[in-house]
């Protein structure tokens, strides 16, 4: 996350001075925080409505959305595509959360990812928590490298940079002053500001420090919950992390991602397209590579293998109950429960031409989703066998 005072970044990259103090951010900082935690005596002198709560709520969602969607999966992971307006909404909203632009933002993101827990990482967490969770923010660290393409040649982020300060403003505080007056403007204004920085900001801080990296272990990203509750999704930070490309974080169905949500049922209005996924198998198939290629204590690798083992069995046993179903629906074959993903490709094969000719297109659709899982349970079957297959290496003498 960039400069919370909001100062707008410049086109041509910039060497900075680490040990200056950025003291507009420091101060913007202290401002708030302090704003913030006298608010409560405010409240007990004057009252709070239920149409500051109300604004406070809906303008947090909208600006952490807007941080979540806009700068994180559309401008810094191009995750998918959308419509002018909608992006230009975005960068509205992101501006009342008092990030930096969008570049800025992006800028720093991409850094993040390049140098994740090594020294030119911008919120490095081996620096400490408080260092990744606000403290890098007090230095002027400034743009390291060129932009890439799809950020140095966007009219609209620029646009959003260089009108970033009068956009803040009144997005950040002008609009609830507007609208519910100085209690508007405390709450709704300075206290939900707070909230969104702190949110953005433990993501890079205690999302840095968990144990739970199920898809990556060899990067200190982990996963969870709670970060992802107050952040609309970006909680599942491992798998961000092993795939920061896809526009999902929370690529489980379980797992609570309303970012992900949003930008699929806008995909569905014709808002947004062209959003990027990363496959089932390739998942499993990183997920396994990376936990075998990790060069971690022999004890832990052999915990994280039998803990990935677990779950590929359970992947395994819902998609061969989903395969099994799908055949029983265009097939008057025996299902036997343990039906291997080979026998069932064997099946397809073997009446699967027969079937096409006489059944109509709901059932056609379903062998094709056949076919599909018949895939992933192959390729869970195969590591599955790998991972049973792997042997610590022995102690040196």
């Amino acid at each position: 996350m960039p400069n919370a005072a909001g100062q707008p970044s410049t086109s041509v990259p910039a060497t900075a001075d680490r040990s200056s103090l950025n003291w507009p951010t420091i101060l913007f900082i202290a401002a708030t925080s302090l704003a913030t935690i006298l608010w409560p005596v405010y409240a007990w002198f004057f009252g709070v409505t239920w149409a500051e709560v109300a604004l406070a709520l809906g303008w947090y969602l909208a600006s952490a959305m807007a941080i979540t969607v806009g700068y994180h999966r559309l401008v810094a992971h191009r995750a998918f595509e959308c419509r002018p307006w909608f992006k230009l909404a975005l960068l509205v909203a992101g501006s009342a959360a008092w990030q930096g632009s969008a570049l800025s933002w992006a800028s720093d993101h991409l850094r993040h990812h390049a140098w994740t827990d090594q020294d030119r990482d911008p919120y490095n967490i081996r620096r400490g928590f408080w260092y990744a969770h606000v403290g890098w923010l007090f230095t002027k660290q400034g743009m390291t490298g060129e932009l890439p393409t799809h950020l140095a040649e966007d009219r609209m982020l620029a646009w959003q940079d260089r009108w970033y300060i009068p956009l803040a403003i009144t997005t950040g505080f002008v609009l609830p002053w507007a609208i519910c007056g100085a209690g508007g403007l405390l709450l709704a204004g300075v206290v939900r500001l707070v909230a969104v920085h702190h949110g953005t900001w433990f993501v890079n801080s205690w999302a840095h420090l968990g144990r739970r990296r199920p898809w990556n272990p060899a990067v200190s990203a982990a996963d969870s919950w709670l970060v992802a509750l107050v952040t609309f999704g970006e909680g599942w930070h491992n798998y961000h992390h092993a795939f920061p490309g896809d526009y999902r974080a929370g690529v489980e169905r379980t797992q609570f991602d309303p970012s992900k949500w949003l930008i699929w049922s806008l995909s569905k209005l014709g808002v947004a397209w062209n959003l990027q996924r990363v496959g089932f198998s390739t998942r499993w198939r990183r997920s396994v590579h990376s936990l075998l290629n990790w060069e971690g204590e022999t004890s832990e690798k052999l915990a994280r293998v039998r803990e990935l083992q677990l779950r590929l069995h359970r992947q395994m046993v819902r998609s061969r109950s989903r395969a099994l179903k799908t055949l029983g629906r265009v097939s008057e074959l025996p299902l036997p429960a343990n039906l291997s993903a080979a026998a069932i490709t064997l099946a397809l094969e073997t009446r699967g031409r027969d079937l096409r000719d006489k059944l109509g297109r709901p059932a056609r659709r379903r062998m094709d989703r056949l076919a599909r899982l018949s895939g992933r349970l192959a390729t869970l079957e195969s590591l599955s066998d790998m991972l049973a297959d792997w042997q610590p290496l022995p102690a040196a003498a």
